[in-house]
């Protein structure tokens, strides 16, 4: 298995869509800083494996780039279950990530979801072995048997006036671990520094080479249904290339 993987194209087969590059000097910065990235990955990470997605539709956009890092025992608790979820799905597995055991009714009043769509979500994420019942309860099962990713890194380009991309810089901490913004210049003003700073956002720059001006506040991980969202498009697609037995 290649300790990288690349996503740049729709993969209809494990809902992953994206969108078609506008080739010039901004796809040609983000191509040089995939490689960048990339190449840093391999030479310093022995245990992970890493997931490049290329303009990722999700439901605030497009981001640029996502790096996915993520740890090979993604396939060790992956069942066929996993390939009928669905978003609802995984916006409840995400909710469940943040309590306790928890009944059935405090699920629909809290959420708001239908009744009879959450029941029948319940038993599609138990039977895929990412949610259990006990005792009139549901809870997640072990994080590190249902979540494999270690970071979730969005970067954002954008040439010459780089203000004008904090807004879906900011958009992208609802999903990542880390968020940032990419621009040719390596000295950015210091308000745009101070901005970055205030909202928790990084920044790289490039002159001859990348640099990290500013590191991201680093969030924890699954902090929405969308971090699942990228987990499951690469256990999809790792069992399509027969990476992943079925348990």
């Amino acid at each position: 298995m290649s300790q990288v993987m690349i996503m740049k194209n729709s993969r209809p087969d494990i809902g992953l869509y994206t969108r078609p590059a506008t080739v010039g000097d901004e796809y040609e910065l983000v191509g040089q800083f995939i490689d960048y990235y990339c190449n840093t990955f391999i030479r310093n990470n022995k245990k992970t494996q890493l997931a490049v997605f290329v303009e990722p539709r999700i439901d605030s956009g497009f981001p640029d780039v996502v790096f996915a890092s993520y740890l090979p025992s993604i396939a060790d608790n992956w069942s066929d279950k996993r390939e009928a979820l669905d978003v609802f799905d995984l916006k409840l597995l995400s909710y469940l990530c943040t309590t306790e055991d928890v009944i059935g009714s405090k699920i629909i009043s809290t959420l708001g979801f239908p009744e009879k769509q959450t029941l029948a979500s319940l038993e599609k994420l138990m039977d895929a072995k990412l949610v259990s019942y006990r005792g009139c309860s549901w809870r997640v099962r072990e994080l590190r048997e249902v979540f494999s990713l270690t970071k979730l890194i969005a970067v954002e380009a954008k040439l010459n006036d780089i203000n004008k991309v904090v807004e879906q810089t900011h958009l992208n901490t609802r999903f990542a671990s880390q968020s940032y913004a990419l621009t040719n210049s390596a000295h950015p003003q210091g308000t745009t520094v101070k901005t970055f700073k205030r909202f928790g956002l990084g920044l790289y720059g490039k002159d001859s080479q990348f640099r990290r001006i500013i590191e991201a506040k680093p969030f924890s991980l699954p902090s929405s249904y969308l971090s699942f969202q990228f987990n499951e498009w690469i256990g999809k697609s790792l069992a399509r290339e027969g990476g992943i037995q079925y348990a």
